[in-house]
């Protein structure tokens, strides 16, 4: 499973030496000489776009490698049920390469850059919760960890079993009322240590969402016992089997994690729509959102998956800009002077920065909400009247 502190390592990378290559390919479609012509059309261009770049021979022979190494990489590439794409993130310059194996589509891309194109990943990581899953029934337990369509057992997930005392000799009525006691004593110290299970599990973050797999009655004293935090992160409730198999499971828990997301998503649009309304804190369009990024306001951005847009980025501290740079034009950025580049798709470096800001970034896939907010919007720290726009502000100070 990929990991957030994965994707953080490869959003703080920057080149040094050479170029970073990012490179993502869909692996399960029907035909291998499919994907491998189509994985040839992306390394043809990104040929001629290395050719054109103005590197030394030793970073561009390190580049022509890389390119290599994934055309062969997909060649050999077999296909199987479990993963759908692959990300490969490489700079032979610094002997840098990870791969990643993805159980989901992504759209299929090679870029080259100073820094790793790391939108896709990150989109996967930011729509998908880990979700815990504990199946409970009077006796036993199991619990799940689900995260970007795969499941894993965490087998030391086990309560103490409690074997009844044999009772003395009593009146069949009164050992009958006993042994029930008893029955009711060893279910809740049961439940009791499922609780604390889930408690120590989420505290090392194996999950952030909770299904309980449990009937009723089971379900409603396991709640009882549940510290506050998990109680507000349960999303959803099933009876499921506590003999099932993992992918009876997964597909239960991926059909409730769909539901669960498309509510958030809808209640967080609105939310913005009304912020929007009544001039509060939350701005819409690309514009807007840049101006409130460089002013360091953003709390939580929203944008649709397959949203890109022309745009600049400074070569120095990466901050984007809305206003694209002609070949004739030298601009430079207002925060620390170096020059402005022209980049063909300014809204995924807007997504980078907004996360080395410590912003929430959410990716909205088929909502008509999204379209209305201009295909991206923000929660900010600010008003939009209180937001400078520092582009503006540097044309006016002198």
């Amino acid at each position: 499973m990929v990991t957030h502190e994965e994707v953080k390592g490869l959003l703080n990378y920057v080149a040094q030496k050479g170029v970073a290559i990012s490179f993502y390919v869909n692996t399960d479609v029907h035909s291998k000489d499919a994907r491998e012509i189509e994985a040839k059309d992306l390394i043809k261009n990104a040929r001629r776009e290395l050719a054109g770049m103005n590197i030394n021979r030793t970073y561009f022979q390190a580049a022509e490698e890389n390119l290599d190494q994934i055309r062969n990489s997909v060649s050999l590439d077999n296909h199987t049920s479990r993963y759908r794409s692959t990300a490969i993130f490489a700079n032979s310059a610094e002997k840098f390469c990870r791969i990643y194996r993805l159980p989901v589509h992504v759209k299929p891309r090679l870029v080259i850059d100073n820094s790793f194109y790391v939108r896709p990943l990150y989109s996967l990581l930011a729509e998908h919760y880990r979700i815990g899953v504990a199946l409970v029934d009077s006796k036993h337990a199991r619990f799940f960890e689900v995260f970007i369509g795969e499941i894993l057992e965490h087998l030391d997930f086990a309560t103490p079993a409690m074997y009844p005392k044999k009772p003395f000799l009593e009146t069949f009525m009164k050992r009958e009322k006993r042994l029930a006691q008893r029955k009711e004593e060893e279910t809740r110290s049961h439940l009791s240590s499922i609780a604390d299970l889930l408690k120590t599990h989420f505290s090392m973050q194996h999950f952030e969402k909770l299904v309980i797999g449990a009937k009723k009655p089971l379900r409603d004293q396991l709640l009882r016992f549940l510290h506050p935090r998990l109680y507000e992160n349960v999303i959803g409730y099933a009876e499921i089997d506590i003999h099932s198999t993992e992918s009876e499971i997964l597909s239960r828990v991926s059909d409730m994690e769909r539901e669960f997301e498309l509510r958030q998503e809808s209640k967080f649009l609105r939310r913005i729509m009304n912020e929007l309304e009544r001039d509060g804190c939350a701005v819409k369009g690309l514009k807007s959102v840049i101006e409130a990024l460089q002013d360091h306001g953003l709390r939580e951005v929203v944008v649709a998956d397959d949203f890109s847009q022309p745009g600049s980025v400074c070569r120095g501290c990466g901050m984007p800009y809305s206003s694209e740079i002609h070949p004739e034009e030298i601009k430079t950025c207002v925060s620390c002077g170096e020059r402005l580049t022209q980049v063909a798709d300014v809204v995924c470096h807007v997504i980078e920065q907004a996360v080395r800001q410590n912003a929430v970034v959410r990716h909205i896939r088929g909502s008509s909400l999204i379209c209305s907010l201009e295909n991206i919007a923000a929660v900010t720290k600010f008003k939009k009247s209180e937001i400078v726009n520092v582009e503006e502000a540097a044309e006016t100070e002198f």
